[in-house]
């Protein structure tokens, strides 16, 4: 029973007989004659205390009470040493922050056996300790680790946009309380080529986050040739159409590299004519609101990316009005539920960006988002809740029509 025991006995004689007992158990031992002697003994952290009643009883209460205090905060146990000529109930009085008494200490079975049990509680209560303070750490951890995915993934949301006049933008992002993998951004690939794309990694926490910042370099245009494809003629770029790119992410995100599949919705748009020419990797269509009212789905494309090349993505093209409205969202919208279970669905969701057409971008963002909480109750979501908006102004026949110049994001 390896132990550090601390023996206070006023007759050496007992206390040496304990000691080589205790010792030939597996114990580190400290001994004391008098309750002077245990209180600097105590920074030694011994497990337990075997107390001699007969220092107890002639002690004075102040002595006694601060010794109890002393105990309890170091965390050691004791154990009164029973005399026959003390009187075990004036001990118990005096000592109520002792855990039992040893009746007859010079009985090694039955004091071994005691003195035994409370080592082996003092070593479990230190092992519940240590995995409660390990637990309490990699908590700590994750929570941190989770704060820091949160603010990477808020910095990649965007924050400009490109000097376009073709083309109007909003946004709202309503993240959930575990990190999901949500992201979406619009940049200029190149004079008369707008890239705008939404995805949505499976899981959440930390390791869908970091998902989620990969696949966000993979589509720059500064650190990736996925999007922009190097030629060996003027202007030594080519770039790429929204089939190739899933196409090229499926095949660099396979399942197994990351145990994460992603949906996607890829558009590249044209400010010069309007054009629109997408493709959707499992991702909720966008809506298309023409400046009439009417609804179209953008739903050309094919599974979500990391199945390997499961079948070909497809690749679809609208050609947009002034007026005409595009949205891009999340299944954190369609899937937010109320307190009742009933899920907000995406015809919830066409219905109110239709009676929107009137209003300008940023108020359809937040008031769909005021919308969105009044119908969950204000209940925080499971998922991240993302809301891309894009309006076509005009045709914009300059040659520079979406030059790299931006400006902030609204």
């Amino acid at each position: 029973m390896p132990g550090k025991v601390l023996i206070a006995h006023a007759d050496q004689k007992t206390a040496g007989r304990l000691k080589n007992d205790l010792v030939r158990e597996g114990c580190t031992t400290l001994s004391a004659s008098d309750l002077e002697q245990v209180r600097p003994l105590l920074h030694q952290q011994p497990e337990l205390l075997l107390l001699d009643t007969k220092l107890a009883t002639t002690a004075s209460a102040e002595q006694l009470s601060a010794l109890g205090s002393e105990l309890e905060l170091a965390e050691v146990l004791c154990l009164r040493l029973g005399r026959e000529d003390i009187d075990f109930q004036q001990a118990r009085t005096l000592t109520p922050w002792a855990c039992g008494t040893i009746a007859a200490p010079n009985a090694s079975e039955q004091a071994l056996e005691q003195i035994s049990i409370l080592l082996r509680v003092k070593q479990a209560e230190k092992e519940r300790d240590l995995a409660q303070g390990r637990l309490l750490f990699h908590q700590r951890e994750v929570a941190e680790g989770l704060r820091s995915a949160a603010q990477i993934q808020r910095t990649l949301l965007p924050n400009r946009y490109p000097d376009c006049e073709a083309f109007s933008f909003a946004w709202q992002f309503l993240p959930c309380e575990t990190v999901g993998g949500d992201l979406f951004n619009v940049h200029a690939l190149a004079d008369n080529t707008l890239m705008v794309y939404m995805l949505d990694v499976s899981g959440h926490g930390v390791s869908s986050a970091m998902v989620t910042v990969s696949v966000n370099q993979s589509l720059s245009d500064r650190t990736s040739h996925l999007v922009k494809q190097p030629t060996d003629q003027p202007p030594f770029y080519r770039i790429a159409t929204p089939a190739e790119v899933l196409t090229a992410l499926d095949r660099e995100y396979p399942y197994e590299r990351f145990e994460k599949f992603f949906t996607i919705s890829y558009l590249l748009l044209e400010p010069e004519s309007g054009r629109v020419h997408y493709c959707n990797g499992g991702h909720p269509p966008p809506i298309l609101v023409r400046k009439d009212g009417k609804l179209e789905l953008l739903e050309a494309g094919g599974t979500l990316v990391g199945l390997g090349g499961l079948l070909p993505y497809e690749e679809g093209e609208v050609l947009l009005q002034p007026g005409d409205r595009l949205y891009l969202y999340s299944d954190g919208i369609t899937e937010y539920a109320a307190p009742s279970g009933e899920m907000y669905g995406r015809q919830r969701l066409m219905d109110f960006l239709c009676r929107q057409q009137q209003v300008s971008l940023d108020e359809v963002s937040s008031s769909f988002i005021k919308t969105l909480k009044n119908f969950g109750e204000e209940h925080p979501p499971d998922d991240d809740i993302s809301l891309f908006c894009i309006q076509f102004n005009t045709p914009v026949k300059s040659r520079r029509a979406c030059g790299r110049k931006a400006k902030p994001a609204q």
